[in-house]
């Protein structure tokens, strides 16, 4: 449905004959932003090491594969059937799978590096920030928008039919994220606690917010993204799982035996 005239705002300007997109343009100064952040954070908390420029580039490059490798497996039937589909893919990218990209870039450079620090603390509000700026572009350029709506608030980007703007969603939760991370790292001891806390927020927002954004629904009535954050959530959790059933499969045991 992406064309010149869907979105708000495509194109922000033009430099003679070429015109200057809105949406590659937010995610530089995402990028920008959220680099800026991070190393502020580690002035402000006194750390030093290279380490945490390694982080910062095997990060960024995870998330930028991340970022567009899911979409090829979703949309790898519509690539195969139409070839131009390709622009498509190449204009798009996907937060949650940068997510992942981004902390499996960080995982692998640490063990090459064999890193011990932990900088979750320092990382997950700088992230949360710069996915608010990228999604000002995605409002602009009209992508990742959601379902006809009757709200007031719906928005109209180029079809003449009134959306839930999913992008003004998002990114009113991140800041409100940004804000509870903020409080939340003054309270935090354990070092990269924040991170995970970031990933448990944000999943879970996401796993809600794709029942009314337009994406086709793959299996169980949920659609890939869904599935990814469900996945994505269970992997993270894992340990609190593992001992969530033990537990329950001790108390169980000592009530049987009780019973005897």
């Amino acid at each position: 449905m992406l064309n010149e005239t869907w979105g708000l705002r495509p194109i922000l300007f033009n430099i003679g004959k070429y015109p200057v997109e809105s949406y590659p343009v937010f995610l530089l100064i995402a990028l920008v932003v959220g680099v800026s952040v991070y190393i502020w954070q580690l002035r402000k908390d006194g750390i030093r090491s290279s380490n945490a420029l390694y982080i910062a580039i095997f990060a960024i490059f995870g998330g930028t594969v991340g970022a567009k490798l899911p979409l090829i497996f979703i949309y790898w039937n519509e690539l195969s059937l139409d070839p131009t589909s390709l622009n498509i893919l190449l204009s798009g990218r996907t937060i949650v799978g940068g997510l992942i990209g981004g902390a499996a870039g960080t995982f692998l450079g640490k063990r090459i590096f064999d890193i011990k620090e932990r900088l979750g603390n320092q990382i997950a509000i700088p992230v949360a920030i710069a996915m608010a700026v990228g999604r000002i572009g995605c409002l602009l350029r009209g992508c990742c928008y959601g379902k006809p709506t009757a709200l007031i608030w719906g928005v109209d980007f180029g079809d003449h039919i009134l959306r839930h703007p999913t992008q003004i969603y998002e990114i009113i939760f991140d800041i409100l994220l940004v804000a509870f991370l903020v409080w939340k790292k003054k309270r935090i001891a354990k070092p990269g606690e924040l991170f995970s806390i970031f990933m448990n927020c944000y999943l879970s927002f996401r796993f809600m917010l794709e029942f009314i954004r337009v994406e086709k629904v793959s299996s169980l009535g949920l659609t890939d993204f869904q599935l990814i954050c469900v996945i994505s959530l269970i992997y993270i959790n894992r340990k609190k799982i593992l001992n969530l059933m033990l537990r329950g499969r001790g108390e169980k045991n000592e009530r049987q035996s009780r019973q005897f």
